[in-house]
């Protein structure tokens, strides 16, 4: 063990024969440990709404997307599709066919504006009416459900012996679905048949969107899509779709733990007051050091030493709580939501081992700048003046 070490660590042992010194060494652990815990649990509680957040991304947007990089319509579609079915990992690859319109109800009492695309849809008798899937938002809206039919009328209009009239289909709801608040997806969902006769796109595609087995590993994927196509093609992937709800999730986390950090700041605080403490109570040993040989250099390694082990144990202390509170509260549900206004049943908890790792090496510098300041004082002291101080 070194000197430096050995002299820490009696010191922070003889700190129990004095109450004063021993009660703010414990504060300044104890403080320490708060701080640690707290910046652990509101990391570990973003991270579980936000993993959830990037796995709605992954579930409900396109993890890769062409579209022209100039016109309306892919050069060709046909190329595009060949290449996004032939990357390793792609579950399907289907064209992208979406426009506005407007949405009413059979008897066309209402009249609201939305967003239709082409999606899976189950196929349909040739004397029914086509199949369609629409939020809960536009039924409410619309006020229809499930059997219910929705008249779409398209922007586009065709000629007829009375001159040119809108495209108008009569869709039969199959679905409502639950939409989320950050869900980007179109109100209504049609048929490709359906999308291309409200479109006017009768061959080609607006985009191609493809879907992989591994959506967390889509750069690569984008990589070699873009090297197949060449110019003239502009290539997203789920990523860059999302890009303003990423930053704003990133920015979100940065704000959060940069509030709780300053409690982890408010506690190094106390580790200054106490090793300043401490080399007022050992002065004598200073100067006893100092003339037997120990440099300055030492004397301040000693101190630097003393405020790392405090560090270290508040630190250690703050992670075991803080990540048995956020594992034991996502895996017993501890903080549970109404399930009819949530998404979600429970408040999740995601504890990352980088993110862990952060904060304790976060703390573990804060604990040490804060023991630099009474170090130094502590190696300018001189021997006569350290034995004549403590008489």
């Amino acid at each position: 063990m070194r000197f430096e070490t050995f002299v820490a660590l009696r010191y922070l042992a003889a700190s129990r024969s004095r109450a004063h010194v021993a009660l703010i060494a414990a504060i300044s652990i104890v403080g320490l440990a708060v701080g640690v815990a707290a910046l652990v649990v509101s990391l570990a509680l973003l991270s579980g709404f936000q993993d959830r957040i990037r796995q709605q991304m992954m579930d409900r947007s396109a993890h890769l997307r062409v579209s022209p990089a100039r016109g309306a319509l892919l050069p060709d579609a046909e190329r595009v599709a060949r290449v996004l079915r032939g990357l390793p990992g792609a579950v399907e690859a289907s064209p992208a066919i979406e426009g506005r319109a407007w949405a009413s109800d059979e008897a066309g009492a209402a009249l609201v504006p939305v967003r239709y695309r082409n999606g899976p849809l189950p196929a349909a008798d040739a004397a029914a009416e086509p199949p369609a899937r629409i939020a809960g938002t536009l039924a409410a809206r619309l006020r229809t459900g499930s059997g219910d039919r929705v008249r779409l009328t398209s922007s586009r209009f065709r000629l007829s012996p009375i001159g040119p009239i809108p495209v108008t289909v009569l869709l039969k709801v199959e679905d409502v679905r639950r939409t989320g608040v950050l869900e980007k997806a179109a109100e209504i969902e049609v048929s490709e048949e359906t999308a291309r006769l409200l479109s006017g796109t009768t061959v080609g595609a607006g985009a191609y969107e493809a879907r992989l087995k591994a959506p967390l590993e889509v750069d690569a994927s984008a990589r070699a899509v873009r090297a197949a196509l060449g110019p003239g093609y502009r290539i997203q992937t789920w990523r860059e779709l999302n890009a303003p709800l990423a930053f704003a999730l990133l920015l979100e986390k940065v704000v959060i733990f940069v509030t709780v950090a300053l409690v982890i700041v408010v506690a190094a605080l106390n580790i200054v007051s106490n090793i300043a403490l401490t080399v007022v109570e050992k002065r004598r040993d200073l100067g006893v050091l100092t003339a037997l040989g120990a440099t300055p250099g030492a004397l301040q390694r000693v101190y630097l030493t003393l405020g790392g082990v405090i560090g270290a144990l508040g630190t250690a202390a703050g992670v075991l709580v803080g990540a048995g509170l956020s594992v034991a509260a996502d895996r017993f549900r501890l903080v549970p939501l109404p399930s009819d206004v949530y998404l979600l049943t429970h408040v999740p908890f995601a504890v990352h081992p980088g993110e862990v790792a952060f904060v304790a090496a976060f703390a573990l510098v804060t604990a040490l700048a804060a023991a630099v300041l009474p170090a130094r004082a502590a190696a300018r002291l001189a021997p006569g003046e350290a034995i004549r101080l403590s008489r």
